[in-house]
């Protein structure tokens, strides 16, 4: 398998920890399923939990409130204790958490609920992910190791949805129950969960792992005075914008232009296996072309399809070209997604402060996760119907625009960095 990896172009130090890669990713995949599974089954959570759009939202707020909290100092807690075991801890946790789920809970305890999968999820597991891969992998790697696994992601996060589509159909049966569906669907996510924390403690070898050294005052006050730091952060933010906005166009999908809720869950389910096509392609290439150069056509790309499918016909005609739109924007945004990571690399952040470097760059770039969410469920309750959501994904092609300026300025950052040391 060695050989065959090395013949794709890997060099020996990733193809030799290609699968441990792999197993993280799979993992970093996983674990999201439960906190954020409610947006691909949107219009069945509203009536199952008789919720309103914003209080939607509200959730969405209340992980990035605790995810701010949790990156700032996750990030710290991953360069200095054992990767495997914040993991195994975090995976477990948070499939622990989709067995509350099943409880007959009130919109309060659904809020506490998340802000547990605020931590759970989010703390120190995020960071110890990123920090996995760029030790895993050679520093001329680094596109294609993001690429493999955010397209390991991609692939997980496939699976998982395509079974919990399956398990929410066999739970309604054939009186279409919803609220036995949703059931169904959590204890697929939550189980499964708990199994992949099981994996990881098991396969991810410790020794492979722990290299870096541990992380002091010092070493974050040098990340603090580092360009790279803050650049990466905001351009990580203006992407995570769209990230979260991906999951309302399941909702238009379905309430303005008239699709199944079926047929939107299966595209939410089905849009991650393009995930492979955007994160491998788009990290070979960008090893070839430079990340700069991707990024700013991934951007580019995805700010033109957004408003191609805000501008087709409202109704049911439209359903296979908003899907084409749809796919084609997906596989960029994955590739934007996971070269972004491979920016610490390009940047010369050094890989002993690499949990930290991911821990600062997510406080700043996952800040969208306290608003995105509660601004789209405000927008569209108080502009019911098309007008909503042009509000919405005019503000989000902004944002996509605002990340193309902040990629010029990073290749103007290299270059000028490129001149000086050339002196």
């Amino acid at each position: 398998m060695n050989n065959l990896l090395r013949k794709i172009g890997l060099d020996e130090k990733m193809a030799r920890n290609f699968w441990a890669i792999i197993i993280v990713a799979f993992g970093g995949a996983i674990i999201y399923g439960l906190p954020y599974f409610r947006y691909d089954y949107y219009d069945a959570y509203l009536e199952v939990y008789n919720l309103t759009d914003t209080q939607m939202g509200v959730f969405g707020s209340i992980l990035g409130v605790f995810g701010m909290i949790s990156y700032l100092f996750g990030g710290i807690v991953s360069d200095r204790f054992s990767t495997r075991t914040i993991l195994t801890v975090s995976l477990i946790g948070t499939g622990l958490g989709g067995f509350v789920h099943l409880l007959p809970l009130n919109f309060t305890a659904l809020v506490c609920l998340y802000a547990f999968w605020g931590v759970s999820s989010l703390f120190a597991f995020w960071p110890c992910c990123i920090k996995a891969v760029r030790i895993l992998s050679g520093s001329g790697d680094q596109g294609k190791a993001f690429g493999f696994f955010e397209g390991g992601r991609g692939i997980g996060a496939g699976l998982m949805a395509t079974g919990a589509v399956f398990a929410f159909k066999i739970g309604a049966g054939q009186m279409d129950d919803q609220v036995a569906g949703m059931r169904y669907a959590i204890i697929f996510y939550s189980v499964l969960t708990i199994l992949m924390g099981v994996l990881v403690f098991f396969t991810v070898k410790e020794e492979k792992m722990e290299k870096s050294d541990r992380v002091t005052f010092k070493g974050i006050g040098e990340l603090l005075r580092m360009p790279a730091v803050w650049i990466i952060g905001f351009v990580t933010f203006c992407n995570y914008v769209f990230t979260l906005s991906m999951y309302y166009f399941t909702p238009y999908l379905t309430e303005i232009l008239g699709a199944t809720v079926t047929f939107a869950a299966a595209l939410a389910a089905s849009k991650r296996w393009f995930s492979l096509l955007g994160n491998v392609g788009g990290g070979i290439v960008t090893d070839k072309v430079g990340t700069g150069r991707m990024l700013l056509i991934s951007f580019i790309v995805m700010a033109v399809g957004t408003v191609g499918m805000l501008l087709l016909p409202q109704n049911s005609g439209s359903i296979m070209i908003f899907t084409v739109l749809f796919v084609i924007v997906y596989i960029f945004y994955n590739v934007n997604y996971a070269m972004t990571w491979a920016m610490m690399d390009e940047g010369a952040i050094p890989e002993r402060l690499s949990g930290s470097a991911a821990g600062l760059i997510s406080t700043i770039g996952y800040l969208p996760e306290i608003f995105c969410s509660l601004l789209a469920g405000i927008m569209i309750d108080q502009n019911p119907g098309w007008e909503g959501y042009r509000n919405y994904f005019g503000f989000v092609t902004a944002m996509l625009v605002i990340g193309a300026v902040l990629v010029m300025i990073w290749i103007k950052y290299l270059n000028k960095k490129k001149k000086e040391e050339a002196k």
